[in-house]
């Protein structure tokens, strides 16, 4: 599904990502501990094609290489991106943050919109709230929000980037059992996180990152959960594929 190959990135003369290999598979659930500062934001940001590696190559699904406008947009949509900030519209409610996502999907009819986004805010809990505004919500509440829109176009990979870093241990426990949950169900998750409680949490497979260089902790303790759940692939639950267009073939336009 995802796959590194030598992948080295500067910011000037600050070395981010040095010389990483890494690969992971379908369905599978990574854990990325490191410091503040240490590259995990930078190693999110080339999965989504936010930004591109100095050196080296990056593969997500049958997206390739550097990719165009077009293709950026769509790579995207197929994504869940959960951030620590939350990122919410804060002229909107809790249903048009959410919503708005199915839309950028391509979806625009009520009929489409309305349950799926619907269907999300319950999955989180937050069905009670959708007319909400942002600045009315608790933290834990406000990144409940924001993995409903992560969740809410069924995408076969999430990236959750420090989803627990501003919230206080209750709250931090109810978005960690979502995201979970959301692997459960179908999604590969890779998570970013300075808190190795976060990773005993999370499970899976565990990547250290320190000074810009990624290896595997494959000791016991770095085993949660997670580590031998295996995603559900009933037709309800599993994703769509990462699939980029066949050469030739349109993409849409948009950032």
């Amino acid at each position: 599904m995802i796959s590194f190959e030598h992948v080295t990135k500067r910011y000037g003369e600050r070395l981010a990502l040095d010389d990483v290999t890494w690969r992971m598979e379908e369905g599978e659930v990574v854990c990325v501990l490191g410091h503040s500062a240490a590259g995990k934001t930078t190693l999110l940001r080339l999965i989504t094609h936010e930004t591109q590696p100095t050196s080296g190559s990056v593969t997500v699904g049958t997206f390739r290489g550097r990719l165009s406008r077009g293709h950026r947009a769509l790579l995207r949509r197929k994504l869940g991106i959960v951030y620590e900030d939350f990122r919410l519209l804060q002229d909107r409610s809790v249903f048009e943050n959410v919503a708005l996502a199915v839309r950028i999907d391509g979806h625009f009819h009520d009929s489409e919109v309305i349950p799926r986004t619907l269907r999300a805010l319950q999955e989180v809990g937050l069905h009670d709230k959708q007319t909400s505004l942002p600045s009315e919500l608790s933290f834990g509440e406000r990144q409940r929000c924001a993995i409903a829109r992560a969740i809410v176009n069924r995408p076969a990979l999430i990236l959750a980037d420090e989803p627990t870093g501003a919230l206080e241990p209750r709250s931090a426990g109810e978005v960690l059992a979502l995201l979970r949950r959301v692997h459960r169900e179908g999604a590969a998750l890779i998570v970013g996180t300075t808190r190795p409680e976060v990773a005993d949490a999370i499970g899976g497979r565990r990547l250290l990152l320190v000074e810009g260089r990624l290896s595997e902790d494959a000791s016991a303790d770095a085993r949660g959960p997670a580590a031998h759940m295996p995603a559900a692939h009933t037709p309800a639950a599993h994703p769509p594929a990462l699939q980029a267009p066949a050469p030739g073939g349109a993409a849409p336009e948009g950032a």
